[in-house]
């Protein structure tokens, strides 16, 4: 094989390629990529919306757990997988956002309480709102601050859980600071 042709492997095909034919794959791949993130943001948005409404309808007061269990499971694939997708198509600040939705649900193991509903929820509306202002980029000071308050209210969040937990440790009579090393929680 001299240096102007290509093996492909045998998923691509059976036939070697040129270099130039290869480079011209992957130039009309680039271009097809490019056409693709022209129209990302609001495709993204389209998305975050339908998912803001389905965790809306599934989380309303009195629901069904395991419906509230099933919009939870969605956004968190939606989210994981947007993670990926929007800084390839030019959008880190939608894939930062989405990424921490993403990593706080994979954190728990069920979402109960309305505050850690709430921040799925503030992190789907950011995500809409930052998808229809088509935000490219990091967003600079804007998207700092944002990423900032979406961090704070994850943070209080958590806070909130351990000084629940530590109140019920100390009820119990436990030490909670022995427990929580032994990575031993309580759930409520």
């Amino acid at each position: 094989m001299d240096g102007n042709v290509v093996a492909s492997g045998a998923k691509l095909a059976a036939a070697e390629i040129s270099k130039e034919e290869l480079d011209r794959r992957l130039d009309a791949a680039d271009q097809k990529i490019k056409r693709l993130a022209q129209n990302f943001n609001m495709v993204a948005a389209d998305l975050f919306q339908e998912e803001m409404e389905k965790f809306q309808s599934a989380t309303a007061a009195g629901g069904d757990v395991d419906v509230r269990n099933d919009a939870v499971k969605s956004a968190f694939t939606v989210t994981h997988d947007m993670r990926g997708l929007s800084k390839t198509f030019g959008y880190p600040l939608l894939g930062e956002i989405s990424s921490s939705c993403a990593d706080f649900i994979k954190n728990r193991d069920v979402l109960e309480s309305d505050k850690e509903l709430e921040i799925v929820r503030l992190h789907l509306g950011a995500l809409i709102l930052i998808a229809k202002q088509g935000k490219t980029g990091d967003g600079g000071a804007e998207g700092a601050t944002l990423m900032a308050q979406l961090a704070a209210a994850i943070g209080a969040v958590e806070k909130t859980t351990e000084n629940v937990q530590r109140s019920l440790f100390d009820n119990l009579g436990l030490v909670y600071p022995l427990w929580h090393k032994a990575g031993l929680v309580l759930y409520f």
